[in-house]
């Protein structure tokens, strides 16, 4: 199997988003990603854009680890957006839990 291609990316995470956007329950979402298949600069670029696309409303924690997480995590950070980035599971689980509360 090749890696993902942004394309891809961009394709399975907004039909992810426009899944949990559709459920009025959702409050928050937390991904986690391990970057091998597909490095986490590109998800990263996947994930903003998909967000742009779909119009997501509550607050994203992202926890990711792997090939290129510092440039990951550097494009949403920059994002202008409002991503949380999370460092480990433990983290993200706090993180989330937290933009649920305010």
């Amino acid at each position: 199997m090749g890696l993902l291609s942004l394309p891809d990316c961009i394709e399975a995470v907004e039909n992810a988003f426009r899944l949990l956007m559709a459920d009025q329950h959702v409050q928050a979402v937390l991904i986690n990603v391990f970057g091998g298949i597909l490095r986490c600069d590109v998800f990263a670029q996947g994930v903003l854009q998909a967000v742009t696309n779909v119009q997501v409303t509550v607050p994203v924690v992202v926890r990711m680890e792997g090939t290129n997480v510092e440039e990951g995590r550097q494009i949403l950070a920059e994002s202008g957006l409002n991503f949380r980035i999370a460092d480990g599971m433990a983290d993200a689980a706090h993180q989330v839990v937290q933009a649920i509360q305010g």
